[in-house]
């Protein structure tokens, strides 16, 4: 055994000094391997792999990236989306079917299989498509239905998810999902199953193990999404602790002292994105003049969103990379949506997106992402002394202390931050 082992450790060794394959992500695999072998030869085999489980984690990450079909392959993409669209609404018919009949709800896999039993003779036409888009139909709608189960017995959390709808092809022409075995990567083509091989407008920038693919239109393109599982070795940062408030006249203030102003996208495009709405409403229903106007405005829309998903990467890269520790507030945004005079703007700050980058980006650089409770008064609070101002409303943008003692004068935004990362390291040691 010790012997058969030993070859085995020579061969990997051997392969690696040799430079057999040189790209980084070969590289520090194998030293890894190496180095877990060497600790196993060395204390044994357990203790070679707890080694391992504390060298590496894992980490599931996405890349998002336009295609440029061929008009066949484009007809392919349709007819896949559109199968994987009648799928999805086969399901949910099913599923009220058995509500109406006082049954169950069937999972995903049961209506997989009832879908197999009757496919030949019903739907001869879906196996022109893979068997994946119909297999991720199947899966969407049992996540739709688990989310809105949970939702209404209170386990999951944020607004409340209503029961799954019947999917429109007036909207756009959808979505598929390709399996890991169904497809493969090589630099800037992908190869799809009963597709062929698609060109991509750059490569893709993980190297791991792929999961899975979803393919969708959008705005007049078509667009990829690759889910990648790679190692990762947590970094040890070492930076300070920060707090964030979010606003709508400055996006973020950081306690530091860093301000970052709103962009506002959306109130600079509204302009054009009305023009084309007031455009929309006077063509005819279903005329190609109202479909190309469609177009257009979701054009307009989603070059919105790209400009506000940009800046948002930049701001929460610069954080994550800058601080060891973020403090944020658990806003109420649902809440504040209902002040009609703030709501646009709230909306186009996208505070949510925010949170979510951050909290997906901090663990991959050794930072740590903190959120206090949403009824801590850290616009009302003295940074200095602790005194509470119940008066302050949003008009005063400045903080002036009411304690006589203190008398502190700072800006209001910048006073909340202070408060914030002073909480959310109380959070942190507790």
């Amino acid at each position: 055994m010790r012997k058969s082992f030993n070859m085995v450790f020579a061969k990997y060794e051997q392969m690696f000094y040799n430079g057999l394959d040189m790209r980084p992500y070969t590289m520090r695999l194998f030293a890894e391997q190496i180095g877990v072998l060497r600790h196993a030869r060395t204390h044994g085999r357990r203790m070679g792999c707890r080694d391992r489980r504390r060298t590496f984690s894992r980490m599931i990450r996405a890349h998002t990236i336009r295609l440029n079909p061929m008009p066949e392959q484009e007809s392919l993409f349709r007819q896949a989306a559109g199968t994987a669209r009648f799928c999805y609404n086969w399901g949910l018919q099913a599923i009220k079917d058995a509500l109406d009949q006082g049954q169950p709800v069937p999972t995903a896999r049961a209506l997989r299989d009832a879908f197999k039993r009757i496919r030949a003779k019903d739907y001869p036409w879906t196996f022109a498509v893979g068997k994946s888009a119909i297999e991720g139909a199947f899966v969407n709608l049992g996540r739709a239905v688990k989310n809105f189960l949970d939702s209404r017995s209170g386990r999951r959390k944020g607004k409340q998810v209503g029961f799954p709808v019947f999917k429109s092809r007036k909207r756009g022409y959808g979505s598929f999902y390709v399996a890991n075995d169904r497809m493969q990567v090589d630099g800037h083509t992908i190869t799809i199953s009963k597709i062929g091989a698609v060109n991509m407008t750059e490569p893709l920038r993980f190297a791991g193990k792929i999961l899975g693919a979803t393919i969708r239109y959008q705005a007049g393109w078509w667009w990829i999404s690759i889910q990648v599982e790679i190692d990762h070795i947590p970094p040890q940062h070492t930076g300070p602790a920060i707090g964030v408030d979010l606003g709508v006249k400055s996006l973020a203030v950081t306690s530091d002292g860093e301000v970052f102003e709103n962009q506002k996208h959306l109130k600079r495009a509204l302009r054009r994105v009305k023009r084309l709405q007031r455009s929309m409403s006077r063509k005819v229903k279903g005329s190609a003049n109202r479909h190309k106007t469609i177009l257009k405005l979701a054009k307009a829309h989603y070059r919105v969103a790209c400009q506000r998903k940009d800046m948002l990467h930049k701001l929460t890269t610069a954080l994550v990379q800058q601080a060891s520790l973020i403090g944020i507030e658990d806003l109420h945004v649902a809440g504040m949506l209902k002040n009609h005079r703030l709501a646009q703007s709230i909306a186009d700050a996208s505070w949510a997106e925010f949170r979510r980058q951050l909290e997906y980006k901090a663990p991959a650089v050794g930072s740590r992402v903190v959120v206090i409770g949403r009824f801590v008064a850290s616009s009302k609070t003295c940074y200095h002394c602790g005194d509470i101002n119940d008066a302050l409303d949003l008009s005063m943008r400045v903080w002036d202390c009411p304690n006589p003692v203190c008398r502190a004068h700072l800006d209001r935004d910048l006073n909340a931050a202070r408060n914030i990362r002073d909480a959310a390291l109380r959070l942190a040691g507790a």
